[in-house]
């Protein structure tokens, strides 16, 4: 009768064990997120591949460029550090970059214009406050979701950073 005790005491730990650690792998993927980290975009633009994980170059395919735009103000021409989306159908997300397990369904809103996402767009990822004559991410916990068409793959991500030219994001495939 001791032993079945012991048995069913440890047969429960084990099931309880397994069942926290399935609910954890579902509930983080910022752990297994992949993360990147931009050169610096005042010296040369940045463009990244999402299906290949890699930096690639201006004429190659590429889903996610940081570069800077050329801004008029006061009669004078600014460089400002912006975000530029390739050949991608993207959105901005309701949810968490956690919170984000499965790609959005067909029919829901896309961006109709990717520019929505640079410098001076209506969710505009880097901002410049004119006051402190800084820039940096708008809202780091926002989650943009990418459909890239050739591959048929959607992202999730996470612009986290920017500071002295560098962009920092994490970024899920669904």
């Amino acid at each position: 009768m001791k032993n079945t005790g012991i048995f069913l005491l440890s047969f429960l730990i084990f099931m309880l064990g397994c069942e926290e650690s399935k609910n954890n792998e579902n509930n983080d993927d910022s752990a297994a997120a992949i993360q990147v980290y931009t050169g610096n975009i005042m010296e040369s633009n940045f463009y990244y591949n999402l299906s290949t994980n890699s930096e690639v170059s201006s004429e190659d395919t590429w889903h996610i460029s940081a570069q800077i735009k050329q801004v008029d103000f006061g009669g004078q021409s600014y460089g400002m550090p912006s975000i530029v989306l390739g050949n991608v159908y993207a959105q901005l997300s309701d949810s968490t970059f956690n919170e984000v397990t499965v790609p959005p369904s067909q029919t829901s809103a896309w961006y109709e214009d990717n520019s929505a996402v640079e410098y001076g767009g209506i969710d505009e990822i880097i901002s410049y406050n004119m006051t402190s004559h800084v820039a940096s991410i708008e809202n780091p916990s926002r989650t943009f979701i990418i459909y890239e068409y050739i591959g048929h793959t959607t992202y999730k991500i996470q612009f986290l950073e920017y500071t002295d030219g560098v962009v920092s994001l994490q970024f899920f495939a669904l």
